[in-house]
């Protein structure tokens, strides 16, 4: 399999001088955020709000944490007082509220256990992503999980190669769903039947715009994947990008200004130039099956579990609301499946938790460890970025308000089975896409009288499915404080209709705004 080489190793353990330098400035007060943020974002760690901690940010490619880093973080969680963790919507780990002594050490410590946090944050290419269950889901074309592997030590020995204008996001999407989001990454592969790969590129969403991205080339061979990544950041990114206006510099802008024809021309002229260099194919091992097997479909009664291609094994869905898990929760899941064989979690773009590969006396095990911690509505599966309590450029607490919706409905007893599953974004950063849900919200303010108050931009009809991929519209914007009466407003109104929201939207899009309207 492609490795991390040993120089690309040497060279990120030469650089870590300047991340304590820059820590320690940073908590001696020596050193404002923004500034920090310039230096400690190339090693994954950004200072929180209130300039007292900071957060690591830990790169699990593919969303994939296999049993040796399910040990390392059940150790991290015995030794280290962690009290937030979250499920990131790029598929990482984050570990949150961390002191100067804490985030080194533990920087240190996930680089000496093959945990990758240099280049999770800053111009950097970021942690892949990619539809969690490959490799296990029924009637996938094919198990990505090898190249997302092999893509992922290639992109890392990128890292002390590149240097690019902005994030550089790289995604897999298995061609079932697109929970990779590979349609509107920077560069995404999307697998086919006959074993090879569709290649978008120049996808993004942000502030002064958002775009899919678009088709440049059908039926690659998995082992090429190499040329695109290095080719498109070398000679695509790093040579159109642009590099004084930071407003302007993601690679959709790079697309919008060449238009279709030129900008796939440059990216097929890139991977040629890459081709004609040298042999930078990737080395691909296969994944070696699990022996075991516990089979007794009778747990498929339980919504959470579903049936693995692997014959007798099976996965749980756990998704604690907004991303962020109980920490005694999470503790008791890692240290349980230590005890299972093979077993691994796998994030989601949406901040949920699959864990997979368990028989079926194990699934039963995970899924009540984890019951009282897990959604249950598809309103409680809303996705929400960490928010501005945490988040340094956050704008409105999305957590806090996804979190409070959600208690608000169970303190009073109301079924909102109806509602959709939503994505919280608390700035124009778009964390979320919420752009692309079928209700997505975006924290923002709105002037009231004479003074601005916190709200949230709401908006509507938006999709990301594989061809279906469409853009949602703002249609409005809500206050914080009424923002509780427009959801008990909208859930009323789907049971009036006896509808869940994605049956009822379509007919009813003006009756949507009509509510919005009520209650701006």
């Amino acid at each position: 399999m492609t490795q991390i080489t040993k120089e690309t190793k040497e060279e990120i353990s030469r650089r870590f001088p300047q991340f304590v330098e820059a820590t320690q400035a940073f908590y001696a007060k020596e050193l404002p955020p923004a500034k920090y943020k310039g230096t400690s974002g190339k090693f994954g760690c950004y200072g929180e709000r209130g300039a007292h901690s900071t957060m690591l940010r830990l790169r699990f490619s593919g969303g994939a944490i296999e049993p040796a880093h399910i040990a390392f973080l059940k150790d991290v969680l015995d030794r280290y007082d962690i009290d937030l963790v979250h499920f990131t919507t790029g598929e990482a780990l984050q570990l949150h509220h961390l002191g100067e002594k804490e985030v080194l050490a533990l920087y240190q410590e996930c680089f000496d256990h093959g945990v990758y946090c240099v280049g999770a944050g800053s111009d950097n290419p970021r942690n892949i992503t990619a539809s969690p269950l490959h490799g296990v889901a029924p009637g996938e074309y094919f198990d990505m999980t090898p190249y997302i592997k092999a893509a992922a030590n290639f992109v890392i020995n990128c890292i002390p190669k590149f240097n690019l204008p902005r994030k550089y996001k790289i995604s897999f999407s298995s061609g079932l769903d697109n929970e990779g989001h590979a349609t509107f990454k920077d560069l995404g592969f999307v697998a086919r039947p006959d074993h090879k790969f569709d290649v978008y590129a120049g996808g993004g969403f942000g502030l002064n715009g958002s775009r899919f991205g678009i088709l440049i080339d059908e039926g690659v061979d998995p082992q090429d994947i190499s040329y695109y990544i290095l080719g498109y950041g070398r000679d695509v990114y790093m040579k159109y990008g642009d590099y004084e206006h930071r407003g302007q510099n993601r690679s959709r802008f790079i697309l919008t200004k060449l238009g279709d024809d030129a900008f796939r021309q440059a990216v097929r002229d890139a991977v040629a130039k890459a081709k004609a260099e040298g042999d930078y194919r990737l080395t691909i091992e296969e994944e070696t099956p699990l022996a075991k097997s516990g089979a007794d479909d009778s747990v498929l009664e339980d919504g959470r579990i579903g049936k693995q291609k692997q014959a007798g094994l099976y996965y749980v869905e756990y998704k604690p609301l907004g991303g962020t898990p109980k920490l005694s929760v999470f503790h008791d899941l890692l240290k349980a499946l230590q005890t299972m064989e093979g077993a691994e979690i796998r994030l989601n773009a949406d901040e949920t938790a699959y864990i997979i590969n368990l028989t079926a006396d194990e699934a039963r095990k995970v899924a009540a460890l984890t019951a009282d911690d897990t959604a249950t509505t598809a309103f409680e599966h809303s996705v929400s970025c960490i928010g501005a309590t945490v988040c340094q450029q956050g704008l409105r607490d999305s957590h806090g308000t996804f979190v409070k919706l959600a208690q608000l409905f169970k303190d009073r007893g109301i079924d909102s089975h109806f509602l959709p599953k939503c994505h919280f974004s608390g700035c124009p950063s778009n964390c979320t896409v919420q752009q692309l849900a079928p209700l997505g919200l975006r924290g923002a303010s709105k002037k009231i009288g004479d003074k601005m108050e916190p709200a949230f931009n709401i908006y509507a009809g938006g999709n990301y499915a594989i061809g279906k991929g469409v853009m949602g519209e703002q249609i409005g914007v809500i206050t914080i404080e009424h923002l509780p009466d427009f959801f008990l407003a909208l859930n009323q109104t789907l049971f009036d209709a006896n509808q869940s929201y994605n049956e009822w939207y379509p007919q009813h899009k003006e009756r949507l705004i009509e509510l919005v309207n009520q209650f701006e």
